[in-house]
């Protein structure tokens, strides 16, 4: 089943593309920096953190970047879309790629093997989106002695291997690195090249069919075959692949890109877009809150699973389709208190549990095999693991985690409780209480245990903020009350050195308490209360010895992060006046007024419009693809020493109808009908003849082309676009504003991709920290929101998030969304909507639109709404504060 990709997972695609483009021709480090740095200023806006770029592999002039994901956010299905990217905008290959796809261990190379070789499954169909069936090879790397040179030159070929198989020192003896017979058609035709591994002595040693005449001689190796196509490399898992001989593999292969992925990135890799967990609970990816009990023994644990699971049982009847929850338990080891059988049997024979409801699924025992757990007649409610369950087990139904083992040695609980978050494509279900997980687990203190599963959960890709909005420890022992306003004060408490405890509560007299481990004789406990200013955190951190600030620091952060959250109006329970959004009156019928209503309304036939690609020169550009560089091969097969005949004056085996065809394909857009584009392009190509150009020189450089057609297409649209725009709002019928058209911010979800991290304490954000504002108080925008935050009429603000149609409030333009910065509530009632510009952009014509939009919104609302697009004061005369309070009168 292919599935439509949320906004968070197409912005992150967006991220790639843009950083592929711009790598085009990159040479150096340098280059690719700044196609980087470019990419996540585009994607993230200008307020994005600024991170570094470097070449780890000393790779300078290969492009690598990570995708950061958290823990069941789909970064395997976009690794799927990733490779067409890679493909069209980066190789020149859109139609042909060749992918190497890495995995960190066999059971995951298992499973993404079966998963896109299987019909039907959501990574295969994203490769059919692009690849048909029969131009699609999916390969074990240990079977890639089958591809045939044909494979390579006509058909998208995915390999799946681990690291290991690759990630070794000596490369003798091993399977990929190994002279294999069935690769000598591949090397016929290829030239000599001095980055191929050769046949040493140690080869013959370990191949005996290798003779003496085979020294020196160009292995037939995968390894050699990877490096003279120059595979786009996916690396799952990867911050697992940072080791000196993990880069070696890269140099050997001479990858065209590097595309890695994580949920937790080490410290040195590319992270070119972030998701957040925010944005996975706000696309209903994930389940959350977590709802976290803790229990003084494992029996009493595993009872309340079970009821837990009974409760939830009961609200799924009520839900328009089938949800039957499972509960995932995780047993002790073979020498633990509670191992599997003793589990089981107190399942069975103690809460009376038929067996055929419980399966077990452990390296011996696999009773999950072959089992749909969807299926309506399906009886499992329960399963029991151990660990086996860590890798690649998606199960939606999956609502309640219990361990029994103690949460404080248990490592695998992070990789088990990521089975029940997971909530992949599910619909939000009626009742709240079908939209978060559930764990029990065995320890003596709720507050403690929470502690312990907050740091699996910043494991698993999730922020400090997101743990504290997201892990409930359920005081009351009543998991499915409803939630009640956080006090503003909150206590965290923490097991630290009692020296550390000590000289913390004196840094912080009232803030903070060294108390006695009532749980543990000689162990001494830290009390923190409130909100702490920035400088006594840094006072407390300065007073103990520096082998102790690291983990002191993480502490300070996680209270810190509970505190805010406490203070913050969406978690006292108060709600944010709904924003009423711009509609246009359309045949008697009120729509809401959006670039797709413009779609409607205008008139896509390309008959008429220019078809000049001014553009489109003969010359080699900086933005040249890599296959152009390398080998000089497209469409059309040329070696290297062809480029010294004049090949651009013959045209035979070129014909018109198959460029028109060709870029068809490559332009296809669906407001477009097939026979009007067809004919823009026939039109487009005749230009170009007559300019001089030979249909061999459009031919062999026809990825040039198709992005020259496609610049050229996206002007033209754009200009009728905004011709239609202008009619709307200055037509006989304005835009208005409507009750049933409004957009309510959700206190329960604020999916920035970064929170703020200055040293300002804001008062009146409504959420616990503003999103996507740089931490320095002189950046134009922070300052702006410095200065809202300080206004007496403004009762509570929003940072307003980018590109997140169904998470902040937006107005239409010609041909996009506009997203101001700041929606505040006033004191008086009124809404007010403020978009800061610098004074270098104030007047352009994207901020005379924006502008002309606000205020035909604010016009609208008869009083109700206020707009204001307020710049520096060297343009506007008058300080940011008087701008904004001259609006507001």
């Amino acid at each position: 089943m292919a599935l439509t990709l949320k906004t968070y997972q197409n912005n992150a695609l967006a991220a790639l593309e843009s950083f592929l483009t711009g790598a085009r021709g990159a040479q150096d480090e340098a280059a690719l920096a700044a196609a980087f740095h470019a990419a996540r200023t585009e994607v993230l806006g200008e307020s994005a953190p600024r991170v570094s770029y470097h070449s780890p592999a000393d790779l300078p002039s290969v492009p690598q970047c990570c995708i950061r994901i958290p823990t069941g956010g789909g970064k395997t299905l976009l690794a799927a879309h990733a490779v067409e990217r890679a493909a069209r905008l980066y190789v020149g290959r859109p139609h042909a790629p060749l992918a190497l796809w890495l995995v960190p261990s066999n059971a995951i190379r298992t499973q993404t093997l079966d998963a896109l070789k299987t019909p039907g499954h959501p990574y295969r169909e994203a490769l059919l989106r692009y690849y048909p069936a029969d131009r699609l090879r999916v390969l074990d790397i240990a079977d890639c002695a089958q591809l045939r040179p044909q494979d390579l030159e006509g058909a998208a070929v995915v390999v799946v291997g681990t690291l290991q198989t690759l990630r070794v020192e000596n490369t003798v003896g091993r399977e990929v690195y190994a002279y294999k017979e069935a690769f000598e058609p591949h090397f016929a035709a290829l030239p000599e090249a001095d980055f191929f591994e050769r046949v040493s002595e140690r080869d013959l040693a370990a191949q005996p069919y290798l003779t003496r005449a085979d020294l020196g001689k160009v292995k037939r190796s995968f390894a050699n075959l990877l490096s003279w196509h120059r595979p786009i490399v996916i690396v799952d898992e990867a911050h697992n692949a940072r080791s000196d001989l993990s880069f070696e593999v890269l140099r050997r292969i001479r990858p065209a890109c590097v595309i890695e992925w994580t949920a937790t990135p080490a410290r040195e890799q590319n992270v070119l877009y972030h998701v957040s967990a925010q944005e996975l609970k706000a696309e209903h990816m994930i389940k959350l809150p977590i709802v976290l009990a803790s229990h003084p023994n494992w029996h009493e644990a595993v009872r309340d699973a079970v009821l837990t699971r009974e409760t939830l049982a009961t609200e799924a009847q009520g839900e328009t389709d089938y949800v039957r929850p499972i509960v995932l338990f995780q047993a002790d080891a073979k020498d633990g208190e509670a191992p599997v059988e003793v589990l089981l049997a107190h399942l069975t024979d103690t809460l009376q549990i038929a067996r055929t409801r419980i399966a077990v699924a452990t390296g011996k025992q696999r009773e999950l095999e072959d089992i749909n757990l969807f299926e309506r007649g399906c009886p499992i409610d329960f399963v029991i693991t151990v660990e086996a369950l860590k890798e690649g087990w998606d199960c939606s139904f999956a609502y309640v985690f219990c361990t029994v083992q103690n949460v404080r040695s248990a490592k695998d609980m992070e990789q088990l409780l990521g089975r029940v978050l997971r909530l992949p494509y599910a619909r939000p279900r009626h009742s709240e209480h079908l939209s978060r997980a559930y764990a029990h687990v065995c320890a003596p203190s709720t507050a403690r245990v929470a502690n312990q599963l907050g740091d699996r959960l910043v494991q698993m890709g999730f922020e400090q903020m997101e743990v504290a909005q997201f892990l409930q420890p359920d005081l009351d022992r009543d998991l499915f009350a409803e939630p009640t306003p956080r006090p503003e004060a909150v206590e965290s408490v923490a097991d630290v050195p009692a020296a550390v405890a000590s000289a913390v509560a004196a840094a912080l007299p009232g803030a903070a308490q060294a108390l006695p481990d009532p749980a543990d004789a000689g162990a001494t406990l830290l009390t923190l209360r409130g909100v702490l200013p920035a400088e006594a955190i840094e006072r407390a951190i300065d007073a103990v010895p520096k082998r102790e600030r690291a983990a002191l620091g993480a502490v300070l952060e996680r209270h810190q992060a509970r505190a805010l959250t406490a203070a913050a109006p969406s978690e006292r329970g108060e709600s944010f006046a709904e924003v009423p959004q711009l509609v246009l009156p359309v045949q008697d019928e009120l729509l809401l007024f959006e670039s797709g209503l413009l779609a409607e309304l205008m008139d896509y036939s390309l008959a008429g419009l220019a078809t000049d690609l001014s553009g489109f020169q003969r010359e080699d550009t900086a933005t040249s693809y890599l296959i152009d560089v390398e080998r000089g091969r497209l469409r059309v097969r040329e070696d290297e020493p062809q480029y010294e005949l004049n090949i651009d004056a013959a045209s035979e085996g070129i014909r018109r109808e198959d460029v028109i065809r060709e870029l068809e394909r490559r332009l296809r857009r669906n407001p477009i009908l097939q026979p009007d584009m067809i004919n823009w392009l026939g039109r487009v190509l005749d230009g170009l003849l007559a300019r001089g150009f030979e249909l061999t020189y459009l031919a062999r450089h026809i990825n040039r082309l198709a992005d020259a057609c496609a610049q050229r297409l996206t002007q033209l649209l754009q200009g009728a676009q905004k011709q239609v725009f202008q009619q709307a709002l200055l037509g006989d019928q304005p835009p208005t504003l409507a009750d049933a058209f409004r957009f309510r911010y959700d206190p329960r979800s604020y999916p920035a991709r970064w929170l703020y991290a200055g040293r300002h304490r804001f008062s009146r954000h409504y959420y616990p920290l503003p999103g996507e504002l740089k931490p320095e108080h002189d950046a134009e925008e922070t300052a702006c929101a410095i200065e809202f935050d300080a206004m007496a009429e403004v009762k509570w603000w929003v940072r307003n998030l980018e590109r997140q149609p169904t998470a902040a409030f937006w107005l239409p333009t010609s041909t996009d969304r506009f997203y101001p910065d700041f929606v505040a509530q006033l004191r008086d009632g009124r809404l007010f909507v403020v978009e800061y510009k610098g004074g270098d952009r104030y007047s352009n014509d994207d901020s005379r639109e924006k502008r002309d939009i606000g205020q035909v919104w604010a016009s609208a609302s008869g009083g109700r709404c206020v707009f204001a697009m307020v710049t520096d004061v060297a343009t506007a005369g008058r300080s940011v504060k008087a701008q904004m309070q001259a609006a507001i009168g």
